[in-house]
């Protein structure tokens, strides 16, 4: 039996400074205060994790177990953009199982899943109109991506002869993508000064959904001392979707 836990405290602070001047009639270049932009930006990760272990003769096991609590504290020196504080709480487990065929081959199966945060560019709700035709923002009501996947795993090892062959199936139902659509500014909410007019607007949603399969395979033959034959081989298949708008 094994039985582990740890704690990991991960402290970082961003900031950024992105000034524009515009240039007036007489060609002077002047400090525009509303589309200029000074942020700080504080990720805080707290997290945790247990994990057990497990074996019995030919088969092992493991189970493992995380939890990350992460704070997101974004404030608005200068520019128009409005604080705000974005916490994630994330669960992620992990588990496998592996059974001894004979002393030099392995039979495995495993399960993890995988996190990835949105960073501040795709979380930052401050409404970008520099080009009136193009507006962006971010979303701050985002999720955590969160991607599963399952491997199946065998392993053969001998003097002469070593194969290792492994399968993979992962799917993501709540991937980050960016949304383009073209919509009246008139909708768009907190744009000042709209024209009524159709305009690219621009944000990002966990909308895309992602499967992901793959074969790949090892094999090295030690023909003779002097002698290594080896291959490699990969076989994969990816499909990404989102929803259809009408």
């Amino acid at each position: 039996h094994t039985l582990e836990a740890g704690a990991k405290y991960i402290l970082r602070n961003n900031s950024s400074e992105d000034d524009r001047f515009d240039a007036d009639d007489t060609g002077k270049y002047e400090y525009n205060k509303d589309q200029s932009s000074h942020y700080k930006h504080l990720n805080d990760i707290i997290a945790a994790y247990l994990g057990y272990g497990l074996k019995v003769k030919r088969l092992s096991g493991r189970l493992g177990l995380r939890y990350e609590h992460t704070i997101q504290d974004v404030k608005y020196l200068v520019g128009r953009g409005e604080d705000f504080t974005k916490n994630f709480d994330d669960v992620v487990p992990s588990a496998s199982i592996g059974y001894k065929l004979t002393d030099m081959s392995n039979l495995r199966l495993g399960y993890n899943m995988r996190i990835y945060r949105p960073g501040i560019w795709a979380l930052n709700p401050y409404l970008n109109d520099a080009d009136p035709s193009y507006i962006s923002r971010g979303n701050p009501e985002l999720d955590s991506e969160k991607s599963h996947a399952f491997n199946l795993s065998y392993s053969n090892f001998t003097q002469k002869f070593n194969v290792n062959i492994s399968a993979r199936y992962s799917f993501t139902n709540n991937s980050i993508e960016n949304v383009t659509r073209l919509m009246p500014d008139t909708e768009i909410e907190g744009l000042k000064n709209p024209t009524g007019k159709d305009v690219l607007y621009s944000t990002y949603a966990n909308i895309g959904k992602t499967r992901y399969a793959s074969v790949n395979g090892y094999v090295n033959w030690n023909a003779t001392s002097r002698t290594r034959i080896y291959m490699n081989m990969s076989l994969s298949l990816i499909h990404i979707s989102e929803p259809t708008r009408h």
